[in-house]
């Protein structure tokens, strides 16, 4: 992955940032909310920065921690969300305190950069379930089971237990074993992440093409479960004494109907 100076600065400004009004130590998901980014960006910009003395990298409780020693101290419980008073990039000044970081113009400058990363490692893929897991996650601020998560996703229960494997995997979660229930749970750090960002950044990655695969994929799984309830219940029907040509016939009219729908609804995280 090859960033330029222009992006590397956006990424790094914010990571100090966090780093001063978190006592020093971050992880990648610091920066999430405030760029239409993936997690994996973060953590090759943040790895750039490292050079085991000023900013050292380490594995905390699980995830991979960076720790800035120039605002080393008191840690709070829950980091504090960001405000600017200017662009991070070019330091022009906002109307007031702006819940954005970077103006329409730096905006502009790095969404040009990341749509032609974006067709070079598909990054969006990721950036699509990370922010959306980030965000459900944040409004909890505790550690999580797969299904809590589905429950407030668009994604299965089979799809979220993957792409938490992947974010443990990676060291973006941190998975517990919990044998005597014999289901694990996820936790990610603690991190205010407002409804209005989730939207903005969510509005911005849903707009790429790796994003919609991802996105065909989960409504091609409800589809396919919606489909065989209905065989399955025709079926139970039959068993009963329904005549069987009569609801063969009503599931080839019904069938077709429901994937239509189901294909046709753009559900969005503002639906959540």
């Amino acid at each position: 992955m090859q960033l330029s100076e222009y992006t590397a600065n956006v990424i790094e400004n914010l990571a100090c940032r966090a780093a001063q009004s978190n006592g020093g130590a971050i992880t990648p998901h610091a920066v999430l909310p405030y760029l239409p980014i993936s997690l994996g960006i973060v953590e090759h910009c943040l790895n750039e920065m490292v050079d085991g003395t000023a900013i050292v990298s380490g594995v905390e409780n699980g995830l991979t921690t960076y720790t800035f020693a120039a605002y080393q101290g008191k840690k709070p419980k829950t980091p504090p969300a960001l405000s600017f008073e200017t662009c991070v990039a070019c330091d022009a000044d906002f109307s007031g305190t702006s819940a954005e970081a970077i103006c329409k113009a730096c905006k502009d400058q790095m969404q040009s950069e990341l749509n032609k990363l974006a067709e070079q490692m598909a990054w969006p893929a990721q950036a699509v379930y990370e922010h959306e897991i980030l965000y459900n996650a944040s409004q909890a601020d505790k550690p999580l089971h797969p299904a809590e998560l589905a429950a407030a996703s668009r994604f299965t229960l089979r799809s979220m237990r993957r792409k938490l494997d992947i974010l443990a995997k990676s060291r973006f979660a941190s998975k517990e074993e919990q044998s005597a229930a014999g289901i694990a749970t996820y936790a990610f750090p603690s991190l205010i992440y407002p409804r209005d960002r989730y939207r903005a950044n969510m509005d911005i990655i849903l707009t790429y093409p790796a994003s919609i695969m991802e996105e065909v994929q989960t409504k091609l799984t409800r589809i396919l479960m919606v489909l065989g309830g209905m065989l399955l219940a025709m079926l139970v029907m039959a068993f009963w004494g329904f005549p069987f040509p009569l609801l063969l016939l009503l599931f080839v009219v019904a069938a077709p109907i429901a994937a239509i729908i189901m294909w046709r609804h753009k559900r969005t995280p503002a639906d959540d």
